[in-house]
């Protein structure tokens, strides 16, 4: 039992390819980290060790933990590697091969062969998709009936089958869920044990494949969710800690019995807790300035880059996994195939190349002595003298191992040095990285060069300077608790819900009249303190729509339109105010205070003044400055400051090469 006077906690922790980190922050303002080494094929293990370790080294009692925040890869895993059972679907008569046929997408315009745009056979099986009758037209109005004992016979089919989860995916559900919800209540009266998802829940918009897609991933990771949440949560209990709240895609946190019925929000967790750690982290000057954050991790197999504007993160209406592009609101970030544990090769043609294929944190690099031979970024930035004798997280590195493996794999092939074939890897990770960088702002109508880059994640310092100086930008912010910033950032999200309502109104005050009063349907489970109203808008025609905030009590259609018109010029270049606008869909999101006033979620000063005690308070590069948690890397031209809210600004000091 906590002592009446003792500090309360609340504990962030985020999941990597090779570390777990884990953020405690107190009641009194202490900022407390630890980066904990994984284990292969391990989930709940490492993450358990990691906590421990915490609540031992710095004495925090198990009872004064009042809040715990999770972000978890498990999902974006799933949807990757493909490793869980088939599941099954019931569907309107007639829908039975949306998920196969999709959209039909051409990915390479001159191939013979088309491949299927979903890998329907590993995830949704033709022998596991079941026609049922009952249908509703494009107006929400019933044309057929469940018939119960149809649905019962096709479920116990499935069962026999072998099927954990059900997808329900009926024609027009998100007009009238009805029909889903009701075969949703015959299956849990009859296989109380059987995972189901509805399109309804799931993605309350039109547009049959996406819908169907989503909702069958969702049931496809539900069965490995719910049992890795379960394990998870008992596990805490037992200690004597709080049950776990997770990082949702869409930027708020909920309790791991509510993530349980819609797994799918996990996706892009781990991204959206990165992009939150950072916006907080930035300090307040006054400015309503756009950043590009960039998150780097050294020990994994990808960059990711995100956007936030104002210190907001932006975020999209659908994510790329794989070969799945699955709508899904999520924060705005792009995963690169680049990181610490990319493979470099020499191609046939004498050219080089870094990845996409990944030695990833087993066997890892070379330099890591776990039995990895190949060269990789990691192994090149370890032969350049730019990482330490040991990462945070307690691996040492093995410069030999990395100086023979770059011998061997790169340098002997191209006949060059060591040293040179060692800055050809980096210099072409920084090329890869600022480019996609670049087109990633250009997409959504920003220029680098008024941008601020911040490097985030465990490797985002080493380039982060040399990606700058590629993509125009002349300044780079690197945060004191950059390793471990999308833990931090799980600490500063809200318990929220979301509820959304497809419509098709036009915008004006008959239709501003219809949306107040679909407002009270659109209410959460739980109470809430606050609510943020927005509404998706699009020109008539249009397909794909824009985000704009909503106050019901002030906005009038003439404010929305013209804030529309002025965000649809900066997005896509171009205005159309004589043009019809329509509403196509209504979102509410519910917050609620944090549980425990008293814990600061995030306090971005102080506790890590020493992460820079060795380093001098200015100076200019070459240099590699070595942290406690990060290695930050000054190239020539470039120099450095520490601020006095602890960050640490490079500042090119030439105008940069390239914009």
């Amino acid at each position: 039992m906590a002592h009446p006077g003792a500090p309360r906690w609340a504990i962030g922790i985020d999941t990597g390819g090779t570390f777990v980190d884990v953020v405690a922050c107190a009641s009194d303002g202490r900022l407390l980290s630890l980066k904990h080494p994984r284990e292969a094929g391990q989930l709940a293990a490492p993450m358990l060790a990691g906590i421990g370790r915490m609540l031992a080294e710095h004495g925090i009692a198990p009872a004064s933990v009042v809040r715990l925040v999770h972000g978890s890869t498990i999902v974006t895993n799933l949807l990757l590697e493909h490793d869980a059972p088939p599941i099954g679907l019931l569907t309107t008569r007639g829908m039975r091969d949306v998920l196969a046929l999709a959209r039909q997408h051409r990915r390479d315009l001159y191939a013979q062969h088309v491949p299927p745009p979903t890998p329907e056979a590993a995830l949704f099986p033709a022998r596991l998709r079941r026609e049922i009758a009952g249908r509703i037209d494009a107006e929400g109005h019933e044309v057929e009936p469940i018939n119960d004992g149809e649905v019962l016979e096709a479920a116990a089919a499935l069962v026999a089958a072998g099927v954990q989860s059900i997808a329900v995916c009926m024609l027009f559900s998100h007009l009238a869920p009805h029909h889903e919800r009701h075969v949703r209540d015959l299956l849990a009266r009859a296989h109380p044990g059987l995972h189901v998802s509805i399109s309804s829940e799931v993605d309350a918009k039109p547009r049959e494949f996406e819908r169907f897609l989503g909702t069958a991933l969702d049931a496809y990771a539900k069965p490995t969710v719910a049992g890795y949440l379960r394990e998870l949560s008992d596990a805490l209990v037992a200690r004597g800690l709080p049950e776990p709240f997770l990082m949702r895609s869409e930027g708020g946190i909920s309790p791991w019995r509510d993530v349980v019925r819609r797994p799918i929000s996990l996706a892009m967790s781990g991204p959206c807790a990165a992009l939150l750690g950072v916006g907080a982290s930035l300090a307040h000057d006054g400015q309503d300035r756009t950043v590009i954050a960039i998150a780097i991790d050294v020990g994994g197999t990808s960059t990711d880059i995100g956007l936030l504007e104002a210190g907001q993160p932006m975020f999209a209406e659908s994510m790329q996994c794989g070969a799945l592009s699955v709508r899904l609101r999520c924060a705005d970030v792009e995963s690169l195939s680049v990181g610490g544990g990319s493979i470099a090769q020499v191609s046939s043609g004498g050219g080089l190349r870094l990845g996409p294929r990944s030695q990833g944190a087993w066997p890892g690099p070379a330099a890591y002595a776990l039995g990895g031979t190949r060269a990789t970024l990691t192994d090149a930035l370890v032969v350049l003298g730019r990482l330490p004798e040991q990462l945070a997280g307690g691996v040492r590195l093995d410069s030999a191992a990395a100086l023979g493996a770059l011998a061997r794999e790169v340098a002997m092939p191209m006949d060059m040095p060591v040293p040179q074939a060692a800055a050809a890897i980096v210099e072409a990770a920084a090329s890869t990285m600022a480019e996609a960088l670049k087109m990633r702002a250009f997409e959504r109508g920003l220029d680098p060069a008024a941008c601020l880059l911040v490097a985030a994640g465990g490797g985002g310092a080493q380039h982060a300077a040399e990606v700058a100086e590629l993509a125009g930008i002349a300044q780079v912010r690197v945060l004191p608790h950059a390793s471990v910033v999308a833990a931090l950032g799980l600490l500063g999200a809200l318990p929220s819900q979301a509820r959304e309502q497809a419509c098709a109104l036009p915008l004006d005050a008959a239709g501003l009249a219809q949306l107040q009063a679909m407002r009270s349907a659109l209410t959460p489970d739980r109470p809430y303190d606050t609510v943020r109203w927005s509404l998706e808008l699009c020109h008539t025609g249009q397909e794909s729509a824009i985000e704009i905030a909503w106050n019901p009590s002030a906005d009038d259609a003439a404010g929305l339109r013209d804030l529309f018109d002025r965000r649809h010029r900066r997005l896509r270049g171009i205005a159309m105010p004589g043009r019809p606008v329509q509403v196509r869909l209504l979102r509410a999101v519910f917050e609620q205070a944090l549980p425990d006033p008293g814990v600061k979620a995030v306090a971005s000063r102080g506790p890590y003044r020493s992460a820079w005690q060795d380093i001098p308070a200015e100076g200019v590069g070459p240099r590699a400055l070595f942290a406690a948690l990060t290695t930050v890397w000054v190239p020539p031209g470039w120099r450095w400051t520490v601020r006095d809210d602890d960050a640490l600004d490079l500042h090119c000091m030439t105008e940069p090469a390239h914009g």
